[in-house]
Order: C-alpha cells, then sequence, then structure tokens
C-alpha cells in the first residue's frame, strides 16, 4: 500500500474528516447532490416513458378513428 504523507492540519483531523479531505469516501453533499441527479434523471425518464405511450395510443385510436371512417 502507498503511504500518503500527512501535513500537520491532517494529522490533527479526526478519520472521518481525514478521509472526506484525502478523497477516501464522498462527502455528504457529493452523497446529496448524487441523490438529486438520479431523481431528476428518474423523473426525466418516466416522463420520455408516459410521452410515448401517450403518443401510441393517440396513433392507434387515429387509426381505428380513419378504418371507421372507411367503412362507413
Amino acid at each position: 500500500m502507498k503511504e500518503i504523507p500527512l501535513t500537520s492540519i491532517q494529522l490533527m483531523m479526526s478519520s472521518h474528516e481525514l478521509a472526506y479531505d484525502l478523497g477516501s469516501i464522498p462527502t455528504p453533499e457529493k452523497i446529496e447532490n448524487t441523490k438529486i441527479a438520479t431523481y431528476i434523471l428518474y423523473g426525466v425518464l418516466a416522463t420520455i416513458t408516459v410521452g410515448i405511450i401517450s403518443y401510441n395510443i393517440y396513433q392507434i385510436h387515429q387509426e381505428n378513428k380513419s378504418k371507421k371512417l372507411n367503412y362507413v
């Protein structure tokens, strides 16, 4: 394992603060930002899915409507 030289300030930090400082674990803010980005991505995908399904239902309805008009 590679030894990392620490500054005097880092030597006085608590273990979790040192891990945040060295980038070993993500900070709570970074975790929260990742969570928000994930929720936004899920929302966009859900909106696109609902839009595609709605458009397909509309197309099927228009085809059935035109078939009814052709039979009359």
